[in-house]
């Protein structure tokens, strides 16, 4: 279809094993929840874009979280895809037909997530949810998160947008970053305690005391993770995975959090074939 109002995203190697990985662990979902025919298990795409993406590598399509989730065997009892892009999710809408197991939302994936859908997930609900956040940059709420884990009910693989944070809010001068930029970070953070995972006094001084000294990414990585535990509420989380561009530079990390044991062990198998390629 050449005459689409927009360009399907193109997307590199680690993004698609970023697909493969969310696809594997779906299908170990439901084939968990297989013998509680009472439970509800939905999956929700905060992001989800069209559906299709471009392989950078070949010029081939490649089918999005959306497309792949609907595949799952055993299936989900509903599916909910979030966009603000109304081109994205009215060909979205033609790729899922007529099912009435999915719910298609154009608009702020934070707002509908905080306001309208995860205070319906709820442990005591007798449902569960896969939830995918995959923003395109800092473009996620921290109340997002924080409703999910608090939530007992959710599964949630999340981007970590270390390049983006680099580019906009992270410098070495801190000084010197944009207001927007900060704010940006500290709404994905939920707090200025970002800073501190971020900047550290170096050991060196000079005449106007010590020097502040921006960290790696490893430290940030670190510290988020320990805020998915401590504040949001996962009981599991595993080590992310680095996910890189063709210069094998990490581009973000991609976060598992679950507040059960057997799903980290689940992640930590899959992503464990993904680690070490280059």
């Amino acid at each position: 279809m050449t005459d689409l109002p927009f360009k399907f995203d193109e997307i590199g190697y680690w993004s698609e094993l970023k697909l493969e990985s969310v696809e594997k662990y779906g299908a170990a979902y439901t084939t968990a929840f297989a013998n509680f025919p009472n439970l509800k298990k939905y999956y929700i795409d905060g992001f989800s874009g069209a559906g299709v993406h471009i392989s950078r590598t070949t010029g081939a399509r490649v089918e999005g979280s959306p497309a792949r989730a609907l595949k799952v065997t055993p299936p989900f009892d509903g599916f909910y895809f979030i966009d603000f892009d109304a081109d994205k999710t009215e060909y979205l809408r033609t790729l899922c037909g007529s099912r009435r197991d999915v719910q298609i939302h154009t608009g702020d994936a934070n707002k509908y997530l905080t306001e309208e859908l995860l205070p319906t997930i709820q442990y005591k609900n007798f449902n569960r949810a896969l939830c995918l956040l995959d923003p395109y940059g800092l473009d996620l709420d921290w109340d997002v998160i924080m409703q999910a884990g608090q939530s007992k009910a959710v599964d949630m693989f999340l981007n970590f947008p270390v390049m983006d944070m680099n580019r906009n809010a992270i410098w070495r001068n801190p000084d010197k970053v944009p207001r927007s930029g900060v704010d940006r970070m500290t709404k994905l953070w939920g707090d200025e305690s970002w800073r501190e995972a971020a900047y550290a006094e170096s050991r060196q001084t000079s005449l106007f005391g010590p020097e502040i000294v921006k960290q790696g990414n490893e430290q940030i990585v670190a510290a988020f993770r320990n805020r998915l535990k401590t504040v949001a509420g996962f009981g599991f989380v595993p080590d992310p995975l680095p996910m890189r561009n063709s210069r094998n530079a990490v581009v973000y990390y991609l976060f598992f959090a679950s507040p059960k044991a057997v799903a980290e062990k689940i992640i930590t198998d899959i992503f464990n074939n993904y680690r070490n390629r280059s």
